[in-house]
């Protein structure tokens, strides 16, 4: 017996019907239930099998589908290793991390810890933020319940006060010297200072009070400490003057 060769096009006919003359009726044979369906065209198939990992489509291909490695999910937590993006809001009942990255997180959407008016603070011992009822501030009023420490600069020669110095403790013992001001328009008004005789030697070698240029203090461009352990309190009107208090 022979066989002929076709050639050409062939159209799907409109039914797939047994023939009559064949004792087995079926159309197919094979046993379709354990084919992998590799020579099957037409039907979406992944190449990058990826335990866990979700499906997506490429390019808009229908027939084209990818397994995404950094998109996980293995029934019980979703796993991406990228970029969330969420064009609406996002619910969880709680979210792991640092926070590093977080933006635009209003003030009033943070949990505070302490009494009410309490200034936040970091906590050493675990790393949060807490409040403290030593620590408050309420209608313009900081109240402080607890000790209080403040800048404290020793020197033994002629300097220039920083915005950063409170208390400046001077030492003439080696001879006399100068404490020059910064430029009162470069402080806040109200910023402090204290000078104090702690050497105990400045009846005989003075401490000079400088002020900027041609600044004052209380109207003299300088004052002078000139008894043992003497000091002075001064504060800026954050312009062009000093005044003792």
């Amino acid at each position: 017996m022979s066989y002929n060769n076709m050639s050409g096009t062939v159209f799907l006919p409109g039914q797939l019907l047994p023939r009559l003359d064949i004792a087995v009726a079926t159309i197919l044979s094979g046993n379709l239930s354990t084919s992998d369906a590799a020579e099957v065209i037409n039907i979406p198939r992944v190449s990058n099998a990826t335990n866990n990992a979700l499906i997506t489509n490429v390019g808009g291909d229908a027939n084209a589908l990818v397994c995404e490695s950094n998109l996980t999910f293995d029934g019980t937590t979703l796993n991406v290793n990228g970029v969330v993006s969420a064009s609406a809001g996002l619910s969880a009942s709680f979210l792991r991390g640092d926070g590093r990255y977080l933006t635009n997180v209003l003030a009033d959407h943070v949990i505070a810890e302490g009494p009410a008016h309490s200034i936040q603070f970091h906590d050493s011992s675990d790393g949060d933020l807490t409040g403290s009822l030593n620590l408050t501030f309420q209608n313009n009023i900081l109240s402080i319940s607890a000790g209080l420490v403040l800048s404290r600069r020793s020197v033994n020669s002629t300097i220039t006060a920083s915005a950063t110095d409170y208390y400046i403790g001077v030492d003439t013992s080696g001879g006399a010297l100068s404490v020059r001001l910064p430029n009162a328009g470069g402080l806040s008004s109200g910023h402090t200072y204290v000078v104090k005789d702690e050497g105990g030697a400045s009846n005989s070698n003075k401490i000079t009070i400088l002020a900027s240029g041609s600044q004052t203090i209380d109207g003299e461009n300088s004052i002078v400490l000139e008894s043992s352990y003497a000091s002075v309190q001064l504060y800026s009107n954050g312009n062009s003057k000093f005044h003792i208090f």
